[in-house]
């Protein structure tokens, strides 16, 4: 028997619950905003449409994408930092959300101000030199930089930039000083290297036109396995004889820092949904992209371990 004071203190925990899954069954009620900090047309604006129109038609309800480049990023994901934590407004990004804060001071908190939702695809880099250069294995590159250091340059999209981190990377696992050759974006540094102005160099989907070109040579993918982004080309650690490297680049989604929990649960189970289905597959297939789904309880747990791997990232590039 529960006697009737067990009951009364009982009645605003009911009552919490309650409202937590009244609030659950309510959203969404109202378009849903997904603010994209970077270009239109990048891998994560591609995704974030993707999903916007999958989960239109699994709800019903207007999702709307809003680019908001500028500060490699920061513009953007300040926005989110400050919306509304209501799950209406939601960021779609990737790792230079931990790399940014490394480089300079932003306005918030890439941990302590955002609350994750999903992690959706992760994607590779390739290595590659022009068709016609000397090197013909990753083996090779390293050998002649064993050589005679500094003597092999590599391109990336910038400083800082993930082409970047994945030839410190190789520099510090594979125990060898290559000269790090920065441009303006990917585009520029692959022409560049197909030129052999420059005689290796890591990128991601701005290489492919010139890989299928028959202008540059794939000599490996940047991670562990191998990847969509090129099926064929072996993975680092094989292709180097090294063992360590894993470098690929997730997109995840985060709410602001203070959405409700049930929000969150919600909107990731529906992301979940969406990442299975046959549909976003055939579109990574397209576009070269891993599926690679984490609910937020997932990605929450490794909160921690994925910003301290990023920093540890942006402490090789600052050597």
């Amino acid at each position: 028997m529960y006697s009737r004071r067990s009951i009364l203190f009982a009645l605003p925990a009911l009552g919490a619950l309650w409202s937590i899954r009244g609030l659950a069954q309510a959203y969404p009620s109202r378009p849903i905003r997904f603010v994209v900090p970077i270009a239109p047309g990048s891998a994560t604006d591609l995704v974030a449409r993707q999903v916007s129109a999958s989960l239109n038609k699994l709800w019903s309800q207007s999702v709307v994408v809003e680019n908001r480049p500028g500060a490699g990023g920061v513009i953007g994901t300040d926005v989110v930092a400050k919306a509304q934590a209501d799950g209406y407004t939601l960021l779609f990004t990737l790792s230079s959300h931990f790399t940014n804060p490394w480089l300079e001071k932003t306005p918030y908190d890439a941990v302590a101000d955002f609350e994750p939702v999903a992690r959706l695809v992760s994607t590779a880099l390739v290595m590659v030199t022009a068709v016609d250069s000397k090197f013909k294995t990753v083996r090779d590159v390293i050998a002649a930089a064993k050589r005679e250091p500094r003597s092999v340059s590599y391109a990336s999209a910038g400083e800082g930039t993930a082409s970047h981190m994945c030839g410190a990377l190789l520099n510090t696992i594979a125990g060898i000083e290559m000269n790090h050759a920065p441009y303006k974006n990917g585009s520029q540094a692959m022409i560049e290297t197909a030129s052999g102005q420059v005689q290796v160099a890591f990128s991601g989907q701005a290489a492919l036109p010139l890989i299928r070109a028959g202008k540059l040579r794939v000599l490996a993918v940047t991670s562990a396995q191998r990847s969509a982004l090129m099926p064929d080309a072996p993975p680092m650690n094989k292709a180097a004889g090294i063992d360590g490297y894993d470098f690929s680049s997730p997109i995840w989604a985060f709410a602001p820092k203070g959405t409700p929990a049930a929000v969150v649960t919600k909107l990731s189970d529906a992301l979940g949904v969406i990442v299975a289905s046959p549909e976003f597959k055939a579109f990574c297939s397209a576009q070269a992209l891993d599926p690679d789904y984490q609910p937020a309880a997932t990605v929450r747990a490794g909160w921690s371990a994925e910003a301290a791997k990023w920093r540890r990232l942006v402490q090789l590039i600052r050597a």
